[in-house]
């Protein structure tokens, strides 16, 4: 299985896409808030990159799990702080947003045809945290892609 590292790999990329466009950012008027949005991303790109790591050598159901909580807490981290970021790095978050959800796509089936060899209340979990993941994730899209569906750049 260590395909799966591939998408929890582009999760990696989305939390750099993230951090860039926190650090492009400095001088802004809310420096002190886009840091933290900047430290948190580089957290979830390495939490994600041990992840990585995890599925390479065994990816089981609760790694790749996990691996889709982050991504979905990164795109909601990105979307929710677009506003605060410069125009020119819309198509950064708008990026890491899409880049995160999609990771979050791609391990969801997995996860569901996976859960069938489980005891039903593990299945259960499992199968919640991800469709909430992906719910969350795809808001979180929604979001970074603005009204028309496009990047906020403006």
């Amino acid at each position: 299985m260590s395909q799966i590292s591939g998408p929890i790999s582009d999760g990696v990329r989305a939390a750099e896409l993230l951090e860039e466009a926190c650090r492009s950012a400095q001088g802004a008027p809310k420096a002190p808030r886009i840091e933290v949005v900047r430290e948190l991303a580089l957290d979830l790109g390495r939490q994600l990159d041990a992840l990585s790591v995890l599925a390479r050598e065994d990816a089981t159901l609760d790694v790749l799990t996990e691996a889709a909580i982050c991504c979905a807490d990164l795109a909601n981290l990105a979307a929710c702080n677009a506003p605060d970021l410069p125009p020119d790095a819309a198509p950064h978050v708008t990026e890491a947003a899409r880049l995160a959800a999609g990771t979050v796509g791609a391990l969801a089936p997995i996860i569901e045809f996976g859960s069938g060899d489980l005891d039903a209340r593990h299945a259960e979990n499992l199968l919640r945290d991800v469709r909430s993941a992906g719910w969350r994730a795809t808001f979180a899209t929604r979001i970074a892609e603005g009204p028309g569906g496009e990047s906020r750049s403006g």
